[in-house]
């Protein structure tokens, strides 16, 4: 069902008060069908004014019930992923999704495996909107991946910018100078100045790291993207070139490149694992001080983290009230700063979430308690997106 403008309140919220300014995200397309819509969308197309109208929708849950700075580059995202085929998703449509999870489009099932009869679960492709984006620099609205009942959410791109970026760059190395670029076409449609900037056509073969030498053109010119960044550690590694890889791991996993997510620890735990048995411990226990959520396999974490128990166990052996009986038993004194109120609702919203990550339950039910905790926190914003869901 396609929502209409101005449907906060449909979606179960107000206007925050003295909410955000808008973001300029309103693509000509989009402003287009706004004028015409009860007109018959002054004669455009019947599927281009959906389409219109689907990017509206989007732009305004953003604005509205998520109470977030749309990006200037999402309309031109949506219809990308449009043209690549995707299934547009209404963004109230986060049932089974990671409640934090924003559902931009659906990619297209994969085929069963062979004798199979059933097909496997839609990959939808979407936003996460932090509960309080300030503490994730960079990536304050990445572009994520999870189908409908996983419990583990794919970080894809520190931002829309950087995901489209990448396709843009990829489309044309693929097609070589000169070649057909319906994604590029397909974008510049719904946001051609704001497209021209972030992507200047012939970029790839004016930097010369088209080819083989793609990954590190995405690394050095578009942004910083996971499965990139283990692509070029395990090149290493397949090249014989164990200190090569580990280095870039580090590289992965320090500087602050994905802050708030544990996989970048646990790909290089992964490395460790057969090699250095105490670094793989101490780091797989950092990926578990992250979200858990955010991590490719919460068992196989604790097992490299050397850790045993129930995951209530394993969240209180690596929390700080641990550590510091841990240290009062060494040195005597047993002193911590005291938690604050905010602090630990914060700390229980998380706590909840890493449950269903770990197995226990699913995001469905544990929406009320995080939100309530978010709430307790001081986080209306992001306890009333929770709510919004159906």
């Amino acid at each position: 069902m396609l929502h209409t403008l101005g449907s906060g309140a449909r979606w179960g919220l107000r206007r925050h008060a003295g909410g955000m300014a808008r973001a300029p995200c309103r693509a000509p397309l989009v402003r287009s069908a706004q004028r015409g819509g009860a007109r018959g969308g002054c004669g455009l197309s019947s599927g281009t004014a959906a389409r219109a109208m689907q990017i509206a929708d989007h732009v305004t849950y953003l604005e509205e019930v998520s109470v977030t700075a749309c990006p200037k580059l999402l309309p031109a995202l949506l219809q990308v992923l449009q043209a690549q085929g995707h299934a547009i998703v209404p963004p109230s449509e986060r049932a089974g999704l990671h409640p934090l999870v924003i559902p931009l489009a659906a990619a297209p099932a994969p085929p069963p495996p062979a004798g199979a009869s059933v097909v496997g679960d839609a990959v939808v492709l979407g936003l996460l909107r932090w509960a309080d984006p300030g503490r994730h620099k960079g990536m304050a609205l990445p572009v994520v991946a999870m189908s409908r009942g996983a419990r583990g959410v794919r970080l894809l791109a520190r931002s829309v910018d950087e995901y489209l970026h990448r396709v843009l760059a990829e489309e044309e190395d693929a097609a070589g100078a000169g070649g057909p670029t319906p994604l590029a076409d397909a974008a510049s449609a719904a946001s051609p100045a704001a497209v021209a900037e972030l992507y200047s056509r012939g970029a790839v073969e004016r930097s010369g790291l088209g080819g083989a030498k793609f990954k590190l053109y995405l690394v050095k010119k578009a942004g910083m993207y996971p499965d990139v960044s283990e692509a070029l550690s395990l090149g290493h590694l397949a090249r014989g070139d164990v200190t090569s890889a580990l280095v870039a791991a580090e590289w992965y996993m320090r500087n602050n490149h994905f802050p708030g997510w544990g996989r970048p620890y646990e790909f290089a735990a992964e490395l460790y694992k057969k090699t250095r048995e105490e670094e793989c411990r101490d780091v797989a226990r950092l990926a578990l001080r992250s979200p858990w959520w955010s991590l490719s396999c919460y068992e196989e974490s604790v097992s490299m983290a050397q850790l045993s128990g129930t995951p209530e166990e394993v969240r209180w052996v690596l929390s700080e009230e641990a550590a510091a009986q841990r240290t009062g038993a060494v040195t005597g004194l047993n002193y911590r700063e005291p938690v604050s109120p905010v602090m630990a609702a914060v700390s229980e919203a998380e706590g909840a979430l890493d449950m269903v990550a770990a197995g226990q339950g699913d995001y469905e039910s544990a929406r009320e308690p995080v939100a309530a905790a978010y709430e307790r926190a001081g986080l209306s914003d992001a306890a009333n997106f929770i709510r919004a869901a159906s």
